[in-house]
């Protein structure tokens, strides 16, 4: 068996994986990157892009009819064709920088680690074998696939996932999203802006459990209005095959106590539970790696594997399940190997980084730090600011007024502990935020930050100044 040694082998080109690929490459280390089929990770073939960019179409077609322009907007069709082309872009700009960057070593192909007789770590891939002492599984996830209670007859019946619901060629009249998570609602909305009657399925009895009632709430109502079901305590005890494509949901609804049964027709059923880590056929037992209960790879705070010099970077470890939280995966891991090359102790870790995330629904809600339950749960001393969206100026100008505002604030030094921006930008205005939360600066230090008007971001401004 011929081996071929590198510095670094990354398993997986995701965003941590390719980012970390190319970097060390361009440092002078001989890098070989390895991926089986999503050409730059999921991000950009199935999560991040191609859904945002379907959010984008969408917002167009939706504003134009509030606007009065009855006729226009994106068919279905239309939407995925924009869909496929930024997607498809992105993909051959990463394929021609893992394929003429020096010192980079690109294979396509499934990676496994093999049993090696002198503890080397060595990956088997498309009839080669390739080892290094350094080596990075960037895998990512997929969909969960949950247990459906599919009835008799009807075990064949296609199920939509997030990755099979951008590939639709028709647009569904109905639609059932089972699960309430981040991106159930992205292609509720998504849908429903399209034509389709949007029913979403919740088993508990709290949307967005992890978000404060006041904004989670504001969400619903935002949803509602543009014609979405959200029903709650469900539980889908069968689903059928019906007459010309339909599919028959028979369901159980617990309210107040009570259970009744209802019955929901649909043409097409989204399952969005989850994601579930991509790590079978590695053969990660061969080397000493350890997974936790869900198969998610276990690392500590410099994302080393309980197998030497192995590391996990971005969603096969386990969440947050973020491209940003990859990408600064990426960071510590450059970090830390350039520093290990300069013969210096690596000091960079996962211990106490910040993370934001923003669920791109329109419009968007943007979240950083603690929430208000979680700020008592902790037993701190706090006080809460809330800024209706509608007091915004640029919210006005855009006819986007929808949403709240909300910063928790610590009593005794006035530092922000957490921030919730449900509005036109919220993403961006959260991560504004997130910079003043990093740099220490209080409340009023940024409530007197002189913001160019009108801007969205000038609600901090205004949201200080309400108690």
């Amino acid at each position: 068996m011929t081996v071929e040694n590198f510095d670094i082998v990354v398993l997986g080109g995701g965003k941590g994986g390719k980012s970390l690929a190319l970097s060390m490459s361009k440092a002078g280390k001989q890098v070989c990157l390895i991926e089986s089929k999503m050409i730059g990770g999921s991000c950009i073939n199935v999560a991040c892009i191609p859904t945002k960019t379907m959010v984008a179409s969408t917002r167009l077609q939706y504003d134009a009819r509030r606007n009065g322009f009855s006729k226009a907007g994106d068919s279905l069709k239309e939407v995925l064709a924009r869909k496929r082309a930024v997607v498809s872009k992105m993909i051959d700009t990463h394929m021609a920088l893992f394929t003429g960057t020096e010192n980079l070593t690109f294979i396509k192909g499934y990676g496994r680690f093999i049993e090696s007789r002198d503890g080397a770590k060595l990956i088997e891939v498309e009839n080669r074998t390739v080892s290094a002492p350094f080596i990075f599984i960037n895998t990512g996830t997929k969909p969960l696939k949950p247990d459906l209670p599919l009835s008799p007859g009807s075990e064949n019946l296609a199920i939509l996932d997030s990755t099979s619901i951008m590939e639709l060629e028709a647009l569904p009249e109905s639609l059932v999203i089972i699960g309430g998570g981040y991106i159930s609602l992205e292609f509720a909305q998504i849908f429903a802006r399209l034509g389709s009657h949007v029913t979403i399925l919740e088993r508990g009895n709290e949307f967005l459990s992890r978000e404060d009632r006041d904004i989670a709430k504001e969400v619903e109502l935002i949803l509602n209005g543009e014609g979405i079901d959200i029903l709650y305590g469900v539980k889908v005890d069968a689903i059928t095959a019906g007459d010309h494509g339909k599919k028959i949901l028979e369901l159980t609804i617990e309210k107040g106590g009570e259970r009744e049964s209802q019955i929901i027709v649909c043409d097409q059923i989204l399952t969005a539970t989850g994601r579930a880590a991509v790590n079978e056929g590695l053969n990660l037992d061969s080397i000493g790696v350890e997974v936790d209960g869900r198969g998610f790879i276990k690392v500590d705070e410099k994302l080393e594997t309980s197998a030497p010099g192995v590391y996990a970077l971005g969603d096969c470890k386990g969440g947050p399940f973020f491209t940003h939280a990859s990408w600064d995966d990426y960071r510590i891991a450059r970090d830390n190997l350039m520093q290990h090359y300069r013969g210096l102790e690596p000091k960079r870790s996962t211990k106490g980084r910040l993370i934001p995330y923003t669920l791109f629904v329109e419009p968007e809600l943007g979240r950083v730090g603690l929430t208000e339950a979680e700020a008592s749960k902790l037993g701190l001393d706090f006080k809460v600011f809330k800024l209706p969206a509608a007091k915004i100026p640029r919210a006005a100008t855009e006819g986007e007024t929808r949403g709240l505002l909300k910063a928790i604030v610590d009593k005794k030094d006035s530092k922000i502990l957490g921030f919730a921006a449900l509005c036109l930008n919220g993403g961006e205005i959260a991560s504004t935020v997130q910079v003043a939360m990093l740099s220490g600066m209080t409340y009023d230090q940024l409530a007197n930050v002189v913001l160019s008007h009108p801007t969205m971001c000038e609600a901090l401004n205004l949201l200080f100044q309400e108690s």
